[in-house]
């Protein structure tokens, strides 16, 4: 996390979850109040990467902000790049954000990218328990574009490949040790180069997990595209794409939100951004997240 872009002066907390792991989170702004924004990290980055987002968002406001390093990832180093569930990982949110109610008026779920999906997911799960005051989404992958389609197809395959090989040779296989990479590149995130090498140079950035959290993954995206959106009852909901995206379908992912969320229209806006739009449009995007806590009543 040494970079010049990134000055992350956010208070580091834990949380112990139902099973006793411990899960670590990045805070800025005060541990209570009126509003606190939550927010997921995607498939392989952390909490670290929302560094630039929660410093505007409390620069330009009263609002909290928090980031929660889901499992296997950032500063819980525990079992690194691996998700035992799908229900594991919802409990993981679930638990946490709840527990947040007794510190905050208002608590607004929020994911990045995969994150988004995972928030839906653990939204619809808390509707009409009065938790969480509204659902926030920003480059939130339901769909992905042609090319990013293809690069998980094949990689698959390639992992599949190699562990038949391997099952082949009599190798001793475990879905839970035996690590495989992650198909993501710097500019899948962002086209600005200081950017890219903070992204190349992060130690804490997942480079490989466990088939079974690549496994988890599928489950939950599949279950996100599901009738979660329609299940959320009548939470706000906020989705913020960037217009460069390089990953999401960012078109086919609005057209769901508009025809799948059963509740107040959700609230849609295009950046001009890449994937990664806390990075280069940090400022811009806290305005957007802003003005939409303040009609959350």
């Amino acid at each position: 996390m040494n970079s010049p872009l990134v000055h992350d002066e956010a208070v580091i907390g834990t949380h112990r979850q139902s099973d006793g792991y411990e899960s670590h989170f990045r805070r800025w702004g005060a541990e209570r109040g009126e509003d606190v924004i939550v927010i997921l990290h995607g498939g392989v980055s952390h909490s670290g990467w929302q560094a630039p987002f929660g410093e505007a968002v409390t620069t330009a406001s009263d609002i909290s902000f928090l980031a929660l390093d889901r499992r296997g990832s950032g500063l819980n180093r525990a079992a690194r790049g691996h998700l035992p569930s799908a229900d594991r990982e919802i409990e993981d949110v679930t638990s946490f954000v709840t527990l947040l109610t007794g510190l905050f008026r208002k608590v607004h779920l929020a994911g990045w990218c995969f994150g988004g999906q995972i928030a839906a997911i653990a939204a619809a799960e808390l509707a009409g328990q009065n938790v969480i005051s509204s659902l926030i989404m920003v480059s939130p992958g339901f769909a992905f574009n042609e090319r990013y389609g293809d690069v998980l197809r094949l990689s698959m395959q390639a992992v599949a490949e190699v562990t038949e090989e391997l099952v082949r040779l009599g190798a001793k296989t475990t879905p839970d040790l035996d690590f495989v990479p992650v198909p993501l590149q710097a500019t899948d995130f962002t086209a600005d180069a200081q950017w890219q090498e903070f992204v190349d140079a992060d130690d804490l950035r997942l480079r490989k997990v466990s088939q079974t959290t690549v496994a988890v993954w599928e489950q939950l995206a599949v279950r996100s595209r599901g009738t979660v959106l329609a299940e959320l009852g009548n939470l706000p909901v906020l989705a913020i794409f960037g217009s460069r995206d390089r990953l999401v379908d960012n078109e086919k992912v609005a057209s769901m939100l508009v025809a799948k969320v059963a509740g107040p229209a959700p609230t849609i806006y295009f950046l001009d951004a890449p994937h990664a739009v806390h990075f280069e449009e940090a400022e811009e995007l806290a305005g957007r997240v802003i003005d939409f806590v303040a009609t959350v009543r």
